[in-house]
């Protein structure tokens, strides 16, 4: 789907591995010893490449250090979390109350899962990362649903119908260019509603999906199976794929239909 947000690839978690170390405080407490010390005895010359030598080692030390790569790794993901959660609470303020129920359902299962994964001590970081771009989508999703939302409560079927309802009981031919036109108006209004209603049902069942994938996880014992991970994964995609699929379906609403042939 366009847009839609890359996950927390190797090259990031790399890069911020090579930034933590080259900011490591013993990599740098080093080189700024030998530094000072070498304007004191005025033997920078002699004393600053030998600085920069140490400083290199301390910070490849820290590069390939398994607990200082773990730690980096959540950290990153932490900061990555609070982003995405105040981007969350900015949707969900905009949202209409049947929109932002479902939308919050969907943010809720995202925490139970992860805390699910993160409490079993479980390294199934693809199923995280594909949680996370399924509530990215989630987003627009929602985002879309509003916008029909929005289009039907400024402009209700009902009114249309009960317009036209009137016009055909005049019976003015002067009138026919405005019957044809609200009849036009009352078909895109009622696709609207179809598509708005299937955002509902869809994003109801796909809850209730989100719930047995957590159900999944909290039945799995700490493992790195990946045969498993890759399943789980695959299930929060094919969820992702069906929200995307929905945006798609919602934007449809509001494009002319076929000619007949």
């Amino acid at each position: 789907m366009a847009g839609e947000p890359r996950p927390y690839s190797r090259s990031d978690y790399n890069r911020a591995l090579v930034g933590n170390a080259l900011l490591d405080p013993f990599a740098i407490l080093i080189l700024t010893v030998l530094a000072i010390a070498g304007m004191l005895l005025s033997s920078v010359g002699v004393l600053l490449p030998v600085g920069l030598l140490l400083y290199g080692a301390a910070a490849a030390r820290a590069y390939f250090d398994e607990d200082v790569a773990n730690k980096v790794l959540e950290r990153e993901r932490d900061k990555r979390r609070m982003v995405a959660k105040m981007g969350q609470k900015r949707v969900a303020r905009r949202l209409a109350p049947p929109i932002a129920g479902l939308f919050n359902g969907a943010v809720q299962r995202e925490l139970r899962i992860r805390e699910a994964i993160e409490g079993a001590q479980l390294p199934y970081t693809e199923v995280l990362d594909e949680v996370d771009r399924f509530v990215t989508v989630m987003e627009g999703t929602a985002s879309r649903a509003q916008l029909l939302y929005e289009a039907l409560e400024e402009t209700p079927v009902a009114g249309v119908q009960a317009r036209l309802l009137e016009l055909r009981r005049e019976n003015d031919p002067a009138r026919e260019e405005l019957t044809t036109a609200l009849i036009h108006q009352a078909e895109v209004l009622h696709r609207m509603e179809r598509q708005l209603q299937a955002f509902y049902d869809q994003m109801e069942k796909i809850l209730v999906e989100l719930d047995t994938v957590r159900g999944n996880l909290v039945s799995v014992s700490a493992s790195t199976d990946a045969a498993g991970q890759q399943q789980l994964a695959a299930e929060v995609r094919g969820l992702r794929e069906e929200v995307g699929a929905l945006a798609d379906g919602m934007s449809e609403a509001y494009e002319e239909p076929a000619p007949p042939a």
